[in-house]
């Protein structure tokens, strides 16, 4: 289908690309938001193939949305501008913030007003981590699909801690040397390729980033969705149990589909179906909608 390709910038000076999926309906009677933030997972970036998927969906449902790149796209990339690396090897994850804000800087100057953000594995994490820690009145909804538990002391109790101990103490001895910067592959939480730094920085002891710990920060309608052959320690029970920890949110839902994959690649149709039925269906407090 025929999209829009945007480019805009972080208030930290990083250009940053997207794709804008107009409507090809008339919108659903009902729907909460005006259009969507869709943020990628690890080391992927905007034309990703299930993110692009549930954009093209939402589309032909009548739901404009951004498919939006972080900063963490991708494993390794340039910046021609400044000449740093950035990358899923590289990133803190904090500073996805900085980035979700440009993507809904760009949707208001569209003139959309009511925003919903959604993310899919490592997007879906950083959708929830802003939704708990940027307080940005311009979200109304946030949709993690098949979010990911990083949590120190959660690995260290999991089958999986022999080999996670392994790793950190590879990526602490190497950050002591001064080589935080450099990348090395690693197979827990998944296969890819990380810096040193940036390892430490998701997995370390602070758990910064666990959302099942923020999730009581979380003040608007959620929906979490999972499939429940997502049986990896870092996907365990995180759909059933961010939904559960959500306490403040006025509404804090969890769909699991069954068969369903990570990131629900194998169920495009039924993912699909369950965003845009809880869209509908949701209600936004009224002292939410922005004007």
């Amino acid at each position: 289908m025929i999209v829009d390709l945007i480019r805009t910038e972080t208030d930290d000076g990083i250009s940053t690309v997207g794709a804008l999926y107009p409507p090809r309906a008339e919108p659903p009677k009902d729907l909460a938001v005006d259009s969507i933030l869709l943020i990628h997972g690890s080391g992927t970036n905007f034309y990703a193939p299930h993110g692009a998927a549930m954009a093209e969906d939402l589309s032909a449902a009548g739901i404009p949305s951004l498919s939006f790149n972080t900063r963490g796209h991708d494993i390794i990339w340039r910046d021609p501008e400044n000449g740093e690396y950035y990358g899923n090897a590289y990133e803190v994850l904090d500073d996805c913030n900085i980035d979700l804000k440009a993507g809904m800087d760009y949707l208001w100057s569209q003139g959309y007003r009511r925003i919903g953000i959604l993310g899919h594995s490592m997007g879906a994490v950083k959708v929830a981590y802003y939704a708990a820690t940027a307080r940005d009145p311009r979200v109304l909804v946030v949709v993690p699909i098949s979010p990911v538990r990083l949590s120190y002391s959660y690995y260290l109790q999991s089958e999986d801690r022999d080999e996670f101990k392994g790793i950190m103490d590879l990526a602490r001895s190497l950050e002591a040397e001064g080589k935080g910067d450099q990348v090395f592959k690693v197979d827990f939480p998944i296969p890819h390729m990380f810096g040193a730094s940036s390892y430490l920085d998701k997995h370390g002891p602070d758990d910064r980033y666990n959302l099942v710990q923020l999730a009581h920060n979380i003040d608007i309608p959620m929906l979490v969705l999972g499939g429940t052959l997502e049986t990896h320690t870092r996907l365990l029970d995180i759909c059933t149990d961010l939904a559960k920890a959500a306490v403040n949110s006025p509404q804090a839902d969890c769909v699991l589909i069954e068969g369903g994959t990570h990131s629900l690649v194998n169920k495009r149709e039924e993912a699909a179906r369950a965003v845009v039925d809880w869209l509908t269906s949701v209600r936004v407090p009224s002292s939410q909608a922005a004007d």
